[in-house]
């Protein structure tokens, strides 16, 4: 079982969502799994210098917002052509005063909520104490990621199979961004790379230890933003280590608050009484 291989596994839980837990706990018992909670408690424990550079994660405004323009204009044209709409766009920025040629992706600069900025210090703590574990995998799970029912067999080949080195892996669906008519055929693991190295959310994903390793070095050297939500410090933070970004088609885990099983996370912050769903 995973237990047996170089793989450590966190799931990033607010205490309240109790049904979450409940289900995740009954999946990863049934199948001799060992995980480590990161709940809210963790959100102030590790703490970075505000990020207070021009450039965002060592990259600039126009080269992050070109990959979010690429992302969102995969949805309607492949991939390929998206890439050579935004290196349009990119080139076009230089001759023009307006800066949302390639900008316009990017969220504007202003303080996330507390429970925006608590989940982007969850998924930081789980990597770093996936980097300190030594493992060479790390997988970690939003609370309301629901698995397939052969999940944790297809990580396991995963992990066996494919060298964890510079590696960034998605294992689920989100925001609708999927495989386009460009992108390479799944290899055997249902997995094909993404380029430029992009994220989808970040409700399931693999991380080799040393791509973990250098993206806590680039936080600690260059300090966290407190304006960028945790997928696109990610976003940002695959393109600065060049990662090597691979999506799963089809994914294996399933993002319960998008797909409509659970309300969202930010929802139930507010509204407590909903908490236990």
């Amino acid at each position: 079982m995973l237990t047996d291989l170089k793989l450590s596994i966190f799931v990033v839980h607010y205490s309240k969502l109790i049904k979450r837990k409940e289900l995740l706990t009954q999946i990863f018992t049934e199948n001799s799994i060992d995980v480590v909670w990161i709940t809210e408690e963790y959100a102030d424990l590790l703490q970075w210098e505000p990020h207070q550079k021009k450039k965002i994660l060592g990259i600039s405004e126009k080269k992050l917002g070109m990959d979010l323009g690429i992302n969102s204009r995969s949805l309607v044209v492949n991939r390929k052509r998206a890439r050579i709409q935004g290196l349009i766009l990119y080139c076009r920025s230089f001759f023009s005063k307006n800066n949302s040629y390639t900008t316009g992706s990017l969220p504007p600069k202003k303080t996330l909520p507390k429970a925006w900025l608590e989940v982007q210090r969850m998924h930081l703590t789980a990597l770093r104490k996936g980097v300190n574990s030594k493992n060479d995998w790390i997988l970690i799970l939003e609370d309301d990621a629901i698995p397939s029912k052969d999940a944790f067999l297809k990580i396991q080949k995963i992990i066996q199979t494919v060298r964890p080195q510079n590696k960034w892996i998605s294992l689920n669906a989100g925001a609708g961004l999927t495989r386009t008519s460009s992108d390479p055929k799944p290899d055997s693991n249902d997995l094909f790379r993404v380029r430029p190295a992009a994220t989808r959310c970040a409700v399931s994903y693999l991380v080799s230890n040393d791509l973990a390793t250098k993206i806590m070095f680039e936080l600690d050297r260059l300090g966290l933003p407190d304006w960028l939500p945790i997928d696109l410090v990610y976003q940002a933070l695959l393109r600065k280590t060049r990662a090597h970004a691979f999506w799963q088609e089809p994914p294996v885990f399933e993002q319960g608050s998008e797909s409509g099983q659970y309300p969202s996370k930010f929802e139930l912050i507010r509204n407590p009484s909903k908490a236990r769903k």
